[in-house]
């Protein structure tokens, strides 16, 4: 690294050795030999040319000596490049082009102008220097410090973008060279691999004093150079990542509606240079812009609405707030049963955008599934409307995130001939709806599954005999290990039984926890589906629900909740109404339309299930709880859900005809 050529020839030697080393490389440990690693830091260390050798497994010590003894007086150690070489740098070729910067993100660039002459690197390479001189060596040099800290093993820099930064405030565009895969980056900074910047610093030692300084621009130009526009698209990309989050937002709006060639393009650029993006956009912004900007382009050439009504959006901020769990239930069943079928695109479109929203997605999840099942006949009979389901299936399906999304042409299974024919019927050159109309033809042909849950009692769900709860409760308060005393306490609530409830919460009334109260009473929602109150972290509804819990039985306790909820379960003498059971075990288990971390939600669903094993005298040999949640991420009642829907088939308890239409979930 300090450029002794007598180092070449002793390392040589350790080309052929297969001594064991270990190395260490933050957490992880790697088991490797003397050969690989003298060849490591060969290969970090000289920047010689693939026609001059190419150091691979099989190179031995012969080769190498080989090598350095033909070209002794040939190889030199750059100081611009901190590496050994034969071929000059100025004898080298790389490709490069320029694009001009956007307003905002050279006003950007300017607000950092000061503080970068302030850096280290650039007073000790003596950058600040050049630039007062009107030097245009300056671009030379910050090229040469950027290849300089390019990565070696277990030597990290965290600072690039200051290098490039500057180089574009002195240039006043953006550059482009090679990268590792002979593909052009804008974004050398966060190229990896070392091509990136060696070709940009072989593009200014080639260059650098064809740049003047332009006195109107404040900044070196070449007027051999021809700069490209950047454009609407890129100008907005620009913003995905800007602290104002309203900003964030308009330009990914703004660029669902851009040209989607033009958005495929930025998109593919700054996926591959993972740009850090505003949270407040989707998760994955790139992939979401790529499917969303053919989906706009889609229905503009199809007078398809995507916007919506200034109704249709004030209800989806609406589902942004935090809407108490009644008020969700009866804005999202006044979606499902009163928005027009033409504006559904509309509302995908909005949640879509929306993805980091959770009140947002779960809520699209439910109204999706039930609106899609009720109009279902239509958007089968009528082409247009079949062709864009067809259509959004494929594209939500690429967005690459978990979710409803996904499933979309699960609406097919067992629609049997029917289904084949009105899908057969469609004419659209368009390949994605092709490919899908396929696809969907399978689905038709599937027939219902019978539910059948082998896994009924696991490690996640069994019944436990836990006696003496306040004396085990007691024990663990005296546990001075705070995490300790938390993980157990957690553990011990999620394996007591519903008749130990109201002694557990009083007894742990009292103890603290440090970081996460909140934890201490998932139990109450996770394991028993006491699903309205799910803030039992407060002393009000935990004294409220011990005055109902010692007075009532467990079927009037749930029975409370569910009305509370205003959950229509009963007919008017009430008695148990198995037509809108059905239908809730069907639907109301949701997942998220996208994202929403993996889980579903169990909304009133669990209660519905105690109440029918109550009624019933029977757990279908499940425990009699929904969960044991210490330690245990995904419960949620589906699988009880699905096999009491199956009792109720069974047991012809049903009194009317029910579609045979599937939930997006089905499984």
């Amino acid at each position: 690294m300090k450029g002794d050529k007598s180092a070449l020839f002793d390392i040589a030697k350790y080309f052929d050795s297969k001594n064991e080393v270990t190395e260490f490389l933050g957490y992880h440990i790697i088991h490797t030999n003397e050969s690989l690693v003298a060849k490591r830091i060969v290969e970090e260390n000289c920047i010689f040319t693939d026609s001059e050798i190419t150091i691979a497994g099989n190179t031995t010590s012969n080769d190498f000596l080989s090598f350095l003894n033909a070209y002794k007086d040939k190889i030199t150690f750059s100081k611009l490049a901190d590496a050994f070489l034969i071929t000059p740098l100025e004898l080298r070729n790389s490709k490069a082009e320029f694009r001009q910067i956007s307003d905002a993100k050279k006003s950007e660039l300017q607000s950092k102008y000061k503080n970068l002459l302030t850096k280290e690197w650039v007073k000790k390479a003596k950058i600040d220097s050049l630039i007062h001189e009107k030097d245009s060596k300056a671009l030379l040099t910050i090229a040469s410090e950027l290849f300089k800290i390019r990565y070696r093993f277990d030597n990290y820099h965290s600072n690039e973008e200051e290098y490039t930064q500057l180089l574009h405030i002195l240039m006043g565009n953006e550059i482009a060279v090679e990268n590792e895969k002979n593909e052009l980056t804008w974004h050398i900074d966060k190229a990896f691999y070392r091509e990136a910047s060696l070709n940009l610093l072989i593009y200014f030692a080639n260059n650098y004093y064809k740049f003047k300084w332009n006195e109107l621009s404040s900044s070196f130009s070449n007027v051999e150079i021809q700069v490209n526009a950047i454009g609407k698209e890129g100008s907005l990309f620009e913003l995905l990542n800007s602290r104002n989050d309203s900003i964030a937002v308009d330009a990914f709006v703004q660029l669902t509606r851009c040209n989607p060639e033009s958005v495929d393009h930025f998109a593919d650029e700054y996926q591959e240079a993972d740009i850090d993006k505003s949270s407040a956009i989707p998760i994955f912004p790139y992939r979401f812009l790529k499917q969303l900007s053919v989906l706009t382009s889609y229905c503009r050439e199809n007078s398809i609405d995507f916007v919506g009504s200034h109704a249709l959006q004030l209800t989806i901020r609406k589902l942004d707030s935090d809407l108490p769990f009644t008020e969700r239930r009866r804005l999202e069943d006044s979606v499902i049963y009163n928005l027009p079928i033409d504006e559904i695109t509309a509302f995908e479109y909005w949640a879509a955008i929306n993805e980091q929203s959770w009140g947002i997605t779960y809520s699209a999840g439910r109204i999706l599934d039930i609106f899609y099942s009720k109009h279902w006949n239509e958007i089968l009979k009528t082409e247009k409307c079949l062709q864009l389901f067809l259509k959004k299936s494929y594209l939500f399906d690429q967005l690459g995130i978990i979710g409803i999304c996904n499933d979309y042409l699960k609406k097919f299974i067992n629609n049997g001939e029917v289904g084949i024919k009105n899908l057969e019927s469609i004419h659209s050159e368009d390949q994605e709806i092709q490919a899908q109309i396929e696809k969907a033809k399978l689905f038709c042909a599937q027939p219902l599954k019978v539910p059948n849950d082998t896994m009924k009692v696991n490690d996640g769900n069994r019944d436990y005999n836990i006696s003496n709860v306040t004396e085990k409760i007691k024990r663990i308060k005296k546990i001075r290990n705070q995490e300790k005393l938390e993980d157990e306490l957690v553990e011990l609530l999620s394996q007591i039984n519903y008749s130990q409830i109201g002694e557990a919460l009083r007894e742990i009334e009292n103890i603290v926890f440090k970081d996460m109260s909140w934890e201490k009473y998932t139990f109450m929602e996770r394991d028993w589906g006491f699903f309205v109150d799910n803030n039992f972290d407060t002393l009000p509804t935990r004294t409220a629900f011990l005055k109902l819990y010692d007075k009532l039985s467990e079927y009037e306790l749930y029975s409370y909740f569910l009305d509370k909820a205003d959950i229509d379960y009963r007919n008017r003498d009430n008695s148990l109404n198995y037509d809108k059971i059905f239908d809730i075990l069907k639907y109301n288990v949701v997942v998220a339309f996208v994202g929403g971390g993996g889980s579903k939600q169990d909304n009133e669903v669990y209660a519905i299930v105690k109440i029918l094993e109550l009624t019933h005298k029977t757990t279908l040999g499940y425990p009699k709880k929904l969960c044991n949640s210490s330690g245990i991420y995904g419960c949620d009642s589906q699988d009880r859900a699905n096999e009491w829907m199956q009792f109720i088939r069974n047991n012809k308890l049903l009194k009317e005809s029910h579609s045979e239409l599937v939930s997006f979930h089905y499984e």
